[in-house]
């Protein structure tokens, strides 16, 4: 076992967390299916419109690897399939009936899983539609299963803003965890699982055998998976190794121990641009609009799939995301102040202590105003304060820009994900996208080989 505390980072003090109650949602009448959720992929429709689906039926495939199948979350018929620029899908419609019939897959106890062969388990999970839950660092696309990983890393953490605690909404998947955690264990021989050191109930993840237990404790990122792989088992180069969160290795336990495609999902609803957060019993492509009926307050909000740091903006129409357990809702921030840089600041959170709050202990009720306008990059040493990665990560940001792809890569880009500079975006005084350029930077990287 390993413990790390971790000194970088930033809480962020927002008001709005999900209030610890669980309601079931209602039936949803549409769900959706989005593949640009998964990164690189190149999907090719196995259904049209009119076509009924069961609970599990194939809609695409990667047409670059054909035993990539994603399923149906809904039995009923696909009533719309949305195109993008360049004929891109967008989205898969499913109009959903009350039957929700499924198709049926073999159901293993977790002495079976145990015993499948690694080619074996492979398989049935490609062909089950959960196979996607695992991703892989570098790149965080979803694991390529011809390449050994030198390890697996479940995060059972989160310390990202609003963001819920897994050990409190998967209180009662015990089973589903033990189930996918020996999944893994066929999967690679070294499987790291790492819970929050201050989060007492997370005795349910720390029960597991035959694993490494890791807790980590400190202030956002500790709860990010790219931290704890640079303070574990950092990449070198020519390396990869799978992450999965507890989430959804309860949907890869389901699925071996039910039999069934797992579509049941507990999503918590946060964010001021709500009046009343919790978490909602729903189902895998609910609409965002749908989890929170009746919960919107007034005015114009934005929607945010995952946390405000690192999740994706969506409209309300559109599927919680495929990989998401939160839901985030704030107020549009378009309002201009008068004469800003003059206000005390007793109402703003400040990183700097430009204002009074930064002294003042407290939450805020944020917004997505960004309080200022772009401008040149200053180095403020504030990126290095946040990114919990052995990197200098405002050095990074400027190879990258320069697309300099042998500095970046010494300077350690192949060891960074988008999310790990989620609060360098948010800190950044000259209002820079940092994590859309560690985006374009990894592409470019991938595109280079």
């Amino acid at each position: 076992m390993g413990d790390f505390k971790i000194s970088k980072g930033y809480t962020v003090p927002a008001k709005g967390e999900a209030a610890e109650e669980i309601t079931d949602a209602k039936h949803p009448p549409f769900v959706g299916v989005c593949p640009n959720d998964f990164r690189g992929l190149k999907p090719k429709l196995a259904v049209a419109v009119n076509d009924e689906v069961k609970v599990g039926s194939p809609l695409f495939f990667d047409k670059k690897n054909p035993e990539l199948v994603f399923l149906s979350p809904a039995g009923g018929r696909v009533t719309a399939i949305n195109y993008g620029p360049r004929r891109v899908i967008e989205e898969i419609i499913i109009a959903t009936n009350d039957t929700y019939e499924h198709e049926i897959f073999e159901k293993h106890t977790p002495a079976q899983i145990s015993k499948v062969t690694r080619e074996t388990l492979i398989q049935k999970l490609l062909a089950g539609g959960v196979w996607p839950y695992l991703r892989r660092r570098p790149y965080n696309k979803i694991a390529d299963y011809n390449v050994q990983p030198k390890g697996i890393f479940v995060n059972c953490m989160a310390t990202a803003p609003l963001a819920p605690q897994p050990s409190y909404f998967l209180a009662d998947n015990k089973a589903d965890f033990e189930a996918g955690v020996e999944a893994l264990k066929v999967l690679c021989d070294k499987v790291h699982v790492v819970t929050d050191g201050n989060d007492g109930k997370a005795e349910l993840f720390r029960g597991v055998q035959g694993v490494q237990q890791h807790r980590f404790t400190g202030k956002h990122p500790a709860g990010l998976v790219g931290t704890h792989i640079t303070h574990i088992d950092p990449l070198n180069k020519g390396e990869t190794v799978w992450v999965i969160d507890a989430a959804n290795l309860v949907m890869i336990g389901r699925f071996l121990t039910s039999g069934r495609y797992p579509i049941e999902r507990t999503v918590a609803l946060a964010g001021n641009g709500l009046t009343k957060t919790g978490y909602v019993r729903t189902q895998v492509g609910a609409k965002l609009a749908d989890l929170t009926e009746g919960r919107l307050a007034g005015g114009e909000n934005r929607f945010i799939s995952g946390d405000m740091l690192s999740g994706n903006q969506r409209a309300a129409e559109r599927p919680i995301g495929f990989y998401d357990t939160l839901a985030t809702v704030l107020p549009e921030g378009r309002e201009q102040h008068f004469l800003g840089w003059m206000n005390p600041g007793f109402s703003l959170p400040s990183f700097t202590r430009a204002f009074v709050s930064g002294f003042l202990p407290g939450k805020y009720n944020l917004n997505t105003n960004i309080n200022g306008g772009r401008r040149a990059i200053v180095v403020s040493g504030n990126y290095d304060s946040v990114v919990a990665l052995d990197i200098h990560a405002e050095f990074l940001v400027k190879a990258t820009l320069a697309n300099d792809i042998e500095q970046m890569e010494q300077l350690g880009i192949l060891e960074c994900d988008p999310e790990d500079f989620g609060l360098a975006t948010y800190v950044c005084p000259s209002k820079t996208e940092v994590s859309r350029i560690i985006a374009e930077g990894l592409e470019l990287m991938e595109k280079e080989g």
